[in-house]
């Protein structure tokens, strides 16, 4: 999560394998949604960013190829894509918790529904 590496395991062998992601980065990852055709979405929480990847067949490279940013994500904490839109959760880590300990009581967390990513 701070260092923004992603790193592939095979299940097979237990191998660990640093995934090449070019020019972006998962700083600030949280939750991570991996659809079947390759792609995977990515929530960034302190960034109040969305990122969606397209990892190659092999898992050894991913390509960034959309970044949403919207503080009205309010610490999104994970995600998942459905046809059509992803669903993401607010955390509102912002205003109390793990992220800022004393600075008030989040509300109901809620899902965001976001379209194009």
């Amino acid at each position: 999560m701070t260092a923004g590496d992603l790193y592939r395991v095979d299940l097979r062998t237990g191998a660990v394998r640093r995934v090449d992601l070019g020019v972006g980065d998962l700083k600030a990852a949280d939750g991570l949604d991996l659809s079947p055709d390759g792609t995977l979405r990515v929530a960034h929480n302190t960034t109040n960013t969305l990122t969606r990847w397209q990892v190659r067949g092999d898992g050894t490279r991913a390509r960034l190829t959309r970044t949403i940013t919207d503080p009205s994500l309010q610490i999104p904490t994970t995600l998942v894509h459905t046809p059509g839109r992803t669903l993401v959760v607010r955390s509102q880590f912002d205003k109390g918790g793990p992220m800022s300990p004393g600075s008030g009581t989040p509300t109901t967390f809620t899902v965001a529904a976001v379209r194009g990513l």
